[in-house]
């Protein structure tokens, strides 16, 4: 009993130190009710098996830190009524879950179903009433109510399948350990338990949760960062990057002014027509949808261009990703990035009604995001990660 209270917190201390960080914007917190059946190896003891046997319930309220670890708080109300004693014990208890599935298989392709070991310690709360011994001529009550107060632990398996965005359902069993005062009347130290659970994810209404992603969803690989070494002492190397800016500036510029020809030619096209741009210079925070800050003046001018030229009717904003995360996480972040620049162009005084956005995320790269021999390309992936705009008249 002693080595099943350790092996509980020492678990809980090592997960709670290692996985503490989290990354992503998420869901964490959920509710849960559960119910079902207890088997207490009690003394004195039931007649059979469906004597012995009784239900039970609880709840609890829990806090996934990440799609491997969760921890909470948890109350138990579990029964022994049985012909020969009668009573309850109520368990409080602070508890780590621990997600199976996403720790043996990180790169699966979905969290619907998840498998969960769970360990737990806390406090019993016991009472017993109606002790029947019977005798060769009638029962005789010997005690008739008492009170036990116990520590305990306990530890199980768990699956749950994520029915909705909000619900999920599932099944758990436990063995709980109790360390219980012997009386004269009440002996007891371990119960086993099976309930169905039904759980309610809270803060789900713009967000995923936690429980209903993967490892891979939650932290995507980074980016790989190119560390470049530059010789302080070799002028070429400066004059070389300053001749690229200034190519790439003028790209930008040379893009500015072909979208503002193409917008005032649509008053001479029917209707229907559409034109199109890009910038490769409207960038965004890694992993965000946040806009850097070296991309207003471009969108400022672009927000310029579509409030001097009243003849277009709508425009569609398009996100890119590369290839880096899943396809479902990178549409996710295509989409939000996309609406970033609409809420940007909105704040200049473009109007929101004449605007839509589109996430493509991975769908359409303009450039190889791996080089001939598999490995990385930056200027490829820099060259998908992109927004376009396509102004219809």
């Amino acid at each position: 009993m002693k080595k099943l209270f350790f092996a509980v917190l020492l678990i809980a201390g090592t997960i709670m130190y290692t996985f503490s960080q989290t990354t992503t914007d998420a869901a964490h917190w959920s509710f849960a009710l559960k119910g079902g059946v207890d088997y207490f190896n009690i003394e004195p003891s039931g007649d059979d098996l469906t004597d012995n046997g009784s239900w039970g319930a609880g709840a609890s309220l829990e806090y996934t830190i990440n799609p491997l670890v969760g921890v909470g708080l948890n109350l138990d109300w579990l029964n022994f009524n049985r012909s020969s004693i009668m009573g309850k014990t109520i368990d409080p208890s602070i508890f780590t879950s621990i997600n199976l599935s996403n720790l043996l298989i990180p790169r699966r392709e979905n969290a619907k179903l998840n498998f969960y070991a769970n360990f737990g310690t806390g406090v019993g709360f016991g009472s017993y009433s109606d002790l029947v011994l019977p005798t060769t001529t009638y029962p005789r009550v010997v005690a008739s109510s008492g009170n036990v107060t116990s520590a305990l632990a306990y530890t199980g398996l768990a699956m749950e399948y994520n029915v909705s965005k909000l619900l999920g359902i599932g099944l758990e069993s436990t063995y709980r350990g109790y360390i219980t005062p012997k009386t004269n009347y009440l002996n007891y130290n371990d119960c086993y338990t099976i309930a169905a659970t039904l759980r309610v994810k809270l803060g789900t209404g713009s967000k995923t949760h936690v429980r209903d992603m993967t490892r891979y969803d939650y932290y995507p690989d980074p980016v790989p960062v190119i560390k470049e070494v530059e010789n302080n002492y070799d002028d070429s190397g400066i004059i070389k990057r300053l001749d690229g800016i200034d190519k790439f500036n003028q790209d930008i510029l040379n893009r500015l002014n072909k979208m503002d020809a193409d917008v005032k030619s649509l008053k001479d096209r029917p209707a229907g027509s559409t034109v199109n741009a890009s910038f490769p210079n409207i960038e965004f925070d890694f992993n965000s949808s946040k806009i850097t800050k070296d991309s207003y003046s471009t969108l400022d001018q672009i927000a310029s261009i579509l409030k001097k030229n009243p003849t277009w009717g709508k425009l569609l904003i398009k996100g890119y990703t590369d290839n880096i995360g899943s396809n479902a996480y990178n549409m996710k972040l295509s989409e939000e990035r996309a609406t970033s620049v609409k809420n940007y162009l909105e704040s200049k005084g473009v109007t929101s009604s004449t605007m839509i956005t589109d996430g493509l995320g991975e769908s359409q790269p303009i450039a190889p995001n791996e080089k001939a021999n598999d490995t990385d390309n930056p200027k490829g992936r820099q060259d998908n990660r992109r927004v376009e705009f396509e102004i219809s008249k």
